[in-house]
């Protein structure tokens, strides 16, 4: 049965005036980072999500998610939180414990934010973890008025109302306290393909890091040194420098002996690179890039 216009146009009128809410969507509640020890190149250890064309891993999950840890290789990992962390079950070897193969265990992740965690022994040793907070979208408030006139009668709707919002901050200029002028990305220059027997960069340091102290090591695949021992790398190379002033310090670090004669062997080798940044008073900050030095 046709319903009249008298009635449609309170019906229209009442729809119009209402909300719908609908709920975005939603994150997943669990997820799973393990070690790879061939992340974008042989040899390239980093913590990535299951699944073909590794990388290093970027997650995101629900509040009061469950995100599972795994290393099944035989390279020695742990976990380093930086800022920061989530409650990790005892499986889970998070620093200062020491780094362990075949294991697996789990961390929940309550608040909000970006959790970073990294492996200074890795090549690729950064990944993170973006936990959301829920998102309600809200399609708006619509009034409906009735006209009539030369143009017509009918409804014409009026609408208001914006999606919510996710809080967050844009990262520009330096944190309070730290030892960069900006973020890591902007503050350190560290070319990942380089040319020779040394590793050349820059790092932008703050007025907090002034009169403190750089060091640069080196750290290479025992396996590209033909050489054996534990930890699995070896440090090929090592600078260091104090009594630092605010703005650019530039730095080269030159390969030893053995480095050296594995790069002219092999034309290419595949180098970690631990930068420490420090002062007096025992602030630091440790910086780990994985870089590829070629003959």
């Amino acid at each position: 049965m046709r319903l009249p216009k008298r009635v449609l146009f309170p019906l229209f009128a009442l729809l119009g005036a209402s909300v719908v809410v609908l709920p975005a969507l939603a994150a997943s509640s669990e997820a799973k980072i393990e070690v790879n020890e061939n992340c974008v190149a042989a040899n390239w250890q980093c913590w990535t999500a299951p699944g073909p064309n590794p990388k290093p891993a970027v997650v995101t999950i629900a509040p009061g998610g469950v995100v599972t840890f795994a290393d099944k290789t035989g390279f020695a990992a742990s976990i380093t939180w930086k800022g920061a962390a989530p409650t990790c079950s005892a499986a889970v070897p998070v620093s200062p414990a020491p780094a362990a193969t075949g294991w697996e265990g789990t961390c929940k992740f309550e608040t909000p934010g970006t959790y970073e965690l990294e492996d200074p022994s890795m090549y690729y040793p950064k990944a993170s973890v973006e936990v959301s907070a829920p998102v309600t979208t809200t399609t708006g408030t619509t009034t409906g008025s009735t006209s009539s006139g030369p143009s017509g009668s009918g409804t014409t709707p009026t609408s208001s109302g914006s999606p919510a919002q996710a809080g967050g901050s844009n990262g520009a200029g330096t944190p309070p306290g730290s030892l960069l002028a900006g973020s890591e990305s902007a503050a350190l220059e560290l070319a990942a393909a380089q040319h020779g027997q040394a590793v050349r960069g820059s790092v932008d340091v703050s007025q907090a890091g002034a009169g403190g102290r750089l060091e640069v090591e080196l750290l290479a695949a025992r396996a590209s040194l033909a050489s054996t021992g534990r930890p699995p790398r070896a440090p090929v190379g090592r600078l260091v420098r104090s009594s630092l002033s605010a703005g650019t310090t530039t730095f080269t670090v030159a390969l030893d002996a053995r480095a050296r004669h594995a790069l002219r062997v092999h034309r290419r080798l595949a180098l970690s690179v631990r930068i420490v940044l420090s002062t007096a008073r025992g602030s630091a900050m440790t910086i780990t890039r994985g870089i590829v030095l070629r003959d």
